[in-house]
């Protein structure tokens, strides 16, 4: 029981602070709506890098995972990227191509492959300005969201 309560305090801070540190660089944690919205591909254009960690669940198996890479979005809905992952401690590095969609209020998806031949499903929410992009895997049996964030 100690240790669900340490848990969910621990998510608790660790999302305001997300929440604080997001908020003061000038972008909303819900996705933006406007009638004169920014968001469509374009605005996606750069070089981006993320990190984040989860677990892929089989049966009651929850094998942990980290992850750590950069992405370059071209701004027309295609993107590539790199990373190296650690699969409950053997690390693998990979390379990855995907394509993405928004919608005017900011929301998107995304679908990428990689060099081994995988293929991951995401939504994503963008600020307006294009900055910061979160994600969540939508593929059944994972269990991962981050934030990434422009580099250049």
């Amino acid at each position: 029981m100690k240790r669900l309560q340490w848990y969910v305090m621990g998510s608790v801070l660790a999302a305001g602070l997300l929440g604080l540190a997001h908020e003061a660089a000038g972008g909303a944690l819900a996705a933006e709506t406007s009638t004169n919205s920014q968001c469509r591909p374009s605005v996606l254009k750069g070089t981006y890098v993320y990190a984040n960690n989860g677990y892929i669940v089989t049966g009651s198996d929850r094998i942990p995972f980290a992850q750590a890479g950069g992405d370059a979005f071209r701004g027309d809905g295609t993107f590539t990227g790199s990373a190296a992952v650690s699969t409950n401690g053997e690390i693998t590095r990979i390379t990855y191509t995907g394509t993405y969609t928004l919608k005017p209020d900011c929301s998107g998806t995304a679908t990428l492959t990689d060099n081994l031949g995988v293929t991951a499903h995401f939504d994503m929410f963008v600020t307006k300005n294009g900055e910061s992009i979160t994600f969540l895997q939508t593929d059944a049996g994972y269990v991962t969201s981050a934030f990434e964030i422009r580099r250049d």
